[in-house]
C-alpha cells in the first residue's frame, strides 16, 4: 500500500520589523519591491545622523535576500529541477538537498548569478516539486557544466551525500540539527525515522528519512522518540 503524503509543515511566521512595531504605517499595506540601485540612492540622498548604519543595514538586507546557493538535480521521474535560495535559507536548503540527493552550487561569481536570475526561488519547507521546480534542459546543462562532473565537483559545490550518518541524541535536550529521531506520522501509519533539519525553540522541523521529497513536518521536541545509540 502506498504511503500517504505527510502533512506539510507551516511556513515560519514572518518577523515584524522594528519599524512596524512602533506604530501603524500610512499608505499601501501590500508588499512592494525596490531595486537595489534605488535603495542606495535613496539612502545617500537623505543623510541622517546614523547614515552609515542605515547604509550597512541596506547592504545586509540585500545580502540576506539575494541568491546564495543553487540546488539542482533530477526528481524521481528524472525530470531536471533547480532553484535558488537566499543566504538566510541556505543552511536549511543545503540540508534538505542532501537528503533528496540533489547537488548544491554556491553562488560565487557573475556566471552563477546570471543562472540564478533565470531560476525561481525555492521553498525550503515544501515538497520536492516546489522545493526545486522543473527547469529547461538547456539551463540544467549549464548548471551541470559549471558544477563539473559528479565525481569531480568544482570547489563551489557542496558534495556531501544524503546517506551521511546521522547522530542519535542521548536525550531530548541533546536533539540538534542532523539528529535522527522517530516521529509519529499518523494513526494509520505509525512512527517513522526522520532527520532534524532545523530547530526553532522547542519545535523540530523534520524531513522523513525515507521520504525526503515530501514536505517537512513540525513536531515538538518531546513529541519524538529517541533511537538507541549505535554500538561498536
Amino acid at each position: 500500500m502506498q504511503k500517504p503524503r505527510p502533512k506539510e509543515a507551516p511556513a515560519p511566521r514572518p518577523q515584524r520589523s522594528s519599524r512596524e512595531s512602533r506604530g501603524p504605517n500610512k499608505g499601501a499595506s501590500a508588499p512592494f519591491s525596490i531595486s537595489g540601485d534605488e535603495k542606495v540612492s535613496e539612502t545617500l540622498a537623505k543623510p541622517t545622523d546614523n547614515g552609515a548604519s542605515q547604509r550597512t543595514e541596506v547592504v545586509a538586507t540585500r545580502s540576506d535576500t539575494e541568491p546564495a546557493v543553487i540546488v539542482f538535480g533530477y526528481n524521481e521521474r528524472r525530470v531536471p529541477q533547480a532553484a535558488w535560495f537566499s543566504n538566510a535559507e541556505a543552511d536549511l536548503a543545503i540540508r534538505a538537498a542532501r537528503l533528496m540527493g540533489l547537488r548544491v552550487l554556491m553562488i560565487t561569481d557573475e556566471p552563477h548569478r546570471e543562472l540564478a536570475a533565470r531560476l525561481r526561488q525555492g521553498q525550503v519547507y515544501a515538497a520536492d516539486r516546489t522545493f526545486a521546480p522543473a527547469v529547461q534542459r538547456e539551463l540544467f546543462d549549464k548548471l551541470s557544466a559549471l558544477a563539473g562532473p559528479v565525481a569531480a565537483s568544482s570547489p563551489a559545490e557542496i558534495t556531501a551525500g544524503k546517506d551521511e550518518a546521522a547522530s542519535r541524541p542521548a536525550s531530548w535536550q541533546a536533539i540538534a540539527v542532523g539528529a535522527l529521531v522517530i516521529a509519529h506520522e499518523s494513526h494509520e501509519d505509525g512512527w517513522w525515522e526522520a532527520i532534524v533539519v532545523a530547530v526553532e525553540n522547542d519545535q523540530l522541523v523534520l524531513r522523513w528519512r525515507d521520504y525526503a521529497r515530501t514536505p517537512c513536518v513540525r513536531r515538538g521536541r518531546f513529541d519524538v522518540a529517541l533511537l538507541p545509540p549505535v554500538t561498536a
